[in-house]
């Protein structure tokens, strides 16, 4: 079987160790981050002599430094910034995170500093890990240069395969960690996006999650975390069953146990960190949606229809789920 390995991509890592009583006790007084002409201390003191910050954001975009290009934006690798990355939006930031709402010294991927000159270029810090799916996810759901979605191949099916084979063998300790760290996104009204699984960055022993908005106050009764949405992302609800089909025998038999495993990791681990395994939160995140992002059909080789609506493949999810 020749699988094509995943590539390997450097994000933001945050140690959560004995996470939930330390970071509690720092949320209480966050350090502020100390700025030094509208740049963190961190960021400016990593600046070349001769450069200034202008500079480096425009030698970072280039394709030689391109990380990854998702629905909003594109990211890169910023040079003499090893620790963070440029977020170049493609109109205003749909997340709305606070560029002070996290102490400097915790890393969820966050936004740390946005240009005055130009409000699309953001700085985030670096996690480091690999994509948790397949390459290209976003573009499988819609092929922007076709303007229509595309067939998961076998290939995609031996990727996905190998992606949820290396979760399920990952100690209880990253299931309890990632699910710490949603539980304080979910009490500081941060929703995660658990519907493209490349939100999930996957590093030797840690898990971790880099997409998510903040919530507004009239929102909060239909954004909202539960353990659900790990488990969906972590087994991509959208594709699972398309990548099933897919796979032989063997891989079959394998991933019923992969996604066993994992569904009952997260669950333990939404319990030994206090985070929510209310599923209906889950469905109202989902259903509310599918009315706003209408993710369209493809069809199989015999003309018929496959269909990719979020609230269509959640609820087949979620049966799914009570029967492995």
């Amino acid at each position: 079987m020749n699988i094509t390995p995943i590539k390997n991509i450097s994000f933001v890592k945050l140690n959560f160790k004995n996470n939930r009583k330390t970071f509690e006790n720092k949320t209480d007084s966050f350090e502020k981050i100390a700025f030094k002409g509208n740049l963190p201390r961190e960021i400016s003191k990593n600046i070349p002599d001769g450069y200034t910050i202008d500079e480096l954001i425009s030698l970072a975009q280039n394709d030689n430094n391109l990380r990854g290009i998702g629905a909003n934006s594109k990211v890169y690798n910023i040079p003499y910034l090893s620790d963070y990355v440029l977020k170049v939006l493609n109109k205003k930031d749909p997340n709305g995170i606070d560029i002070k709402e996290f102490p400097s010294d915790v890393n969820l991927g966050q936004p740390v500093w946005q240009s005055d000159k130009n409000p699309r270029l953001i700085i985030l810090k670096k996690v480091e890990g690999q994509e948790h799916s397949i390459p290209s996810w976003s573009r499988t759901m819609w092929a922007l240069e076709i303007q229509k979605p595309l067939n998961v191949t076998k290939e995609q099916s031996d990727i996905y395969f190998n992606c949820v084979d290396r979760l399920a063998q990952m100690p209880q300790e990253a299931f309890d960690d990632i699910c710490e760290k949603v539980r304080i996104l979910d009490e500081k009204d941060y929703k995660v996006d658990s519907i493209n699984p490349n939100n999930l960055i996957v590093d030797e022993d840690e898990i971790h999650i880099i997409d998510y908005f903040k919530v507004k106050p009239w929102e909060k009764s239909v954004y909202q975390n539960s353990s659900y949405d790990l488990v969906a992302i972590m087994l991509d609800f959208t594709l699972m069953s398309e990548y099933f089909d897919l796979m032989d025998e063997n891989q079959k038999v394998q991933f019923l146990k992969n996604a066993k495993t994992i569904f009952e990791k997260v669950q333990q681990g939404a319990l030994n960190s206090g985070f929510t395994t209310d599923v209906e939160k889950f469905k109202t995140f989902i259903n509310e949606t599918s009315k706003w992002f209408v993710a369209a059909s493809v069809y199989d080789e015999n003309g018929a229809e496959i269909i990719r609506r979020y609230d269509h493949r959640a609820k087949f999810f979620l049966n799914w789920l009570n029967e492995i």
